[in-house]
């Protein structure tokens, strides 16, 4: 008798899980717009079941948090630990007018493979296990139009996951290039080897230095090949910090090798106020194809990471761009 009741049980929860399912709205595809006409990126990941690309113009008011609480008054407790929420586009709050999505898109992974996708379907990032914050609206990619408004995905969002989303049939040589080398570490801090460090390595630190020597700090990075005014050249990524985020403050510069100097191309010096974080290389190419590469770079948090894109603009470097933060809200 117990079995029969507890099977009843089963079937009971099975049958309320589908019932819930059939009365949540189905995903609603996102329109096809124009190809635009000047050339646009978008920065994404791939998860193995799905692509999706970071789309936080269509975030209402630039809030992603308002995303995703439009998700929640959709779709309710997901029945997923975690993954994404796939939405009603014709229910979400959007201005037409910003939405960038042409019929193909052509994505670009970090072992330099172009394919050509189209994106469906719109989501946010949810789940029962969520104790994160992930962003909000990503356009998705998938082999058919789902009819379950939840997706389970294969991978997570990573630095080895990132690819890189350009509006339409890219027109340009696609060249990415990721980074050569990292500093060794030994008992979870960073080794600071002459060796292995460009020469001039000192005058970096002078210029890194921000006076707050209360902690142990030390010079680490990352290389990478760039191309600067169509000139191949080798960047340095430099930290002179220590590796604990917690501990002093975190300044970090890019610097290109000419002979035995190194010259500045972009100092970062935080406030003590801004979250802190250590920089990496992840990739350099040429995202705005006027011949000189963009700089992507992991912000590794304390738990958590964001990417940035370092550009020459106005005759300088600078950011320009700054991923969703993935991590601890």
């Amino acid at each position: 008798m117990r079995l029969v009741i507890g099977a009843a049980c089963l079937i009971a929860i099975a049958t309320a899980g589908i019932a819930q399912i059939e009365d949540l709205p189905a995903p609603a595809p996102v329109p096809f717009t124009q190809e635009p006409r000047e050339l646009q990126w978008r920065i994404g990941f791939e998860l193995g079941n799905a692509t999706v690309l970071e789309t936080p113009e269509l975030n209402p008011n630039k809030d992603y948090g308002l995303a995703v609480r439009q998700a929640n008054r959709l779709l309710g407790d997901p029945l997923l630990g975690w993954g994404l929420g796939l939405l009603p586009y014709p229910k979400l709050e959007i201005e037409p007018s910003k939405v960038v999505n042409p019929r193909e898109w052509t994505i670009l992974d970090l072992q330099n493979k172009t394919i050509r996708k189209s994106f469906q379907l719109l989501g946010v990032f949810m789940g029962t296990r969520m104790t994160t914050t992930e962003g909000g609206y990503h356009l998705v990619s998938m082999p058919t139009l789902p009819r379950d408004p939840f997706l389970g995905v294969r991978k997570e969002p990573a630095p080895q996951t990132v690819v890189f989303g350009f509006a339409g049939r890219s027109k340009g040589r696609l060249q990415l290039r990721t980074k050569l080398s990292e500093t060794k570490w030994e008992n979870l801090l960073p080794v600071e080897d002459p060796t292995a460090l460009p020469a001039g390595y000192e005058k970096a630190k002078q210029l890194l230095d921000d006076g707050n020597n209360e902690n142990q700090r030390y010079l680490f990075g990352t290389s990478i090949e760039a191309t600067i005014r169509n000139r191949m050249s080798k960047l340095w990524l430099l930290n002179y910090s220590h590796p604990d985020t917690t501990k002093g403050t975190h300044p970090w510069g890019i610097f290109v090798e000419e002979g035995a100097v190194l010259q500045a191309l972009y100092i970062f010096k935080p406030g003590v106020s801004e979250d802190p974080y250590i920089a990496y290389f992840t990739a350099s190419l040429d995202l705005n194809q006027d011949g000189t590469d963009e700089l992507v770079i992991e912000a590794s948090y304390r738990i958590g990471t964001a990417f940035k894109v370092i550009s020459m603009a106005g005759g300088k470097y600078q950011e320009v761009f700054s991923s969703y933060y993935r991590g601890p809200s």
